[in-house]
């Protein structure tokens, strides 16, 4: 099954990460070479396959795959040559998978983007994007001519996942110069992705390499997204934090809550305790992770309105 033979298949039939990616090479914003297949075939068939559609044997290639009923926890390699990259899939390919490969991507920055009611919206952090852990990321609000950034002003701990390892790092704040090379790059796409998240989409993750290349990754569809002022909320004062399940007991249920618990594995049966909690007495909670993060939806299926907590944040505006 090449690309010219799956434009006309489904989510239901390949899963949300090859559809993404056929789609949006189909339509122009994914430039790297993309192989997708529902079979592996035999060894000098798939090497054929692969030259020509651009590949280069001995460099880097993303070996990944894709399920009609999961997106987690799939089985991927970067791999250095066809041999590598067909043995794995030899080796991991299990029913019901299919085969993703494009060309690999090394990522300075990874973030999402989101549409709602006329912008365009950029939640960005350097290092990976793994959105349950990312706190105060950076932000770009794309209308009218202008991006407006939100770039957080002090050094933060960020968690870098590999191979299912935790560990943490400090990333300096983003800068201006930065920032305008951000909105650079973005700027021709503009057009594209608001047509794109327009329909059924609503968000994309993205990958961004330090030349300012975009890589697009998985496009998502997430009700009730509530874009709109993001000025610098300075809440400290006037706000109670829920970092756990225990935190309930000293909430007054009337001061504005700030939801500091990520939905990870770990913690998700805290998170969704503390919301079952939280719904009986408001219909409005801040957090400090995106708009797109899975407490920000496990929230608003509950009936709770999300915005994010903008404090300590400068504002930039670029004329784009």
């Amino acid at each position: 099954m090449n690309l010219k033979s799956i434009n006309n298949t489904s989510i239901e039939e390949i899963g949300i990460k090859a559809y993404s990616l056929v789609y949006l090479k189909d339509i122009g914003l994914m430039e790297n070479n993309l192989y997708v297949s529902s079979v592996l075939p035999e060894k000098s068939i798939f090497i054929k396959q692969l030259t020509e559609i651009g590949f280069k044997d001995k460099k880097l290639i993303s070996a990944r795959t894709s399920h009609p009923q999961k997106d987690v926890k799939l089985p991927r390699k970067p791999c250095a040559t066809f041999d590598e990259a067909y043995d794995f899939y030899k080796e991991n390919l299990e029913a019901g998978m299919v085969i993703v490969m494009h060309d690999f991507f090394k990522a300075k920055f990874g973030g999402i983007i989101s549409y709602s009611k006329g912008e365009i919206v950029l939640e960005i952090s350097e290092s990976d994007w793994n959105i349950d852990y990312v706190l105060n990321s950076d932000m770009a609000v794309f209308s009218h001519g202008f991006a407006t950034w939100y770039l957080y002003k002090d050094v933060r701990k960020i968690a870098s996942i590999v191979d299912g390892v935790e560990n943490y790092i400090n990333i300096n704040p983003l800068n201006e110069k930065i920032a305008q090379q951000i909105t650079d790059a973005f700027t021709p796409k503009l057009a594209k992705l608001e047509k794109i998240l327009s329909g059924d989409f609503n968000s994309l993750e993205i990958l961004i390499s330090d030349r300012f290349k975009i890589f697009p990754l998985q496009l998502a569809g997430v009700k009730n997204i509530k874009n709109g002022n993001y000025e610098n909320n300075n809440l400290q004062n006037d706000i109670f934090e829920i970092k756990t399940p225990h935190d309930l007991v000293k909430w007054d249920k009337k001061t504005p809550l700030l939801i500091s618990i990520p939905a990870t594995v770990d913690r998700a049966d805290a998170l969704m305790g503390v919301i079952q909690e939280i719904k009986k007495y408001t219909r409005h909670a801040y957090i400090s992770y995106g708009i797109l993060s899975h407490p920000a939806i496990l929230l608003r299926e509950a009936g709770i309105a999300v915005e994010r907590k903008m404090s300590n944040y400068k504002l930039v505006k670029i004329t784009y």
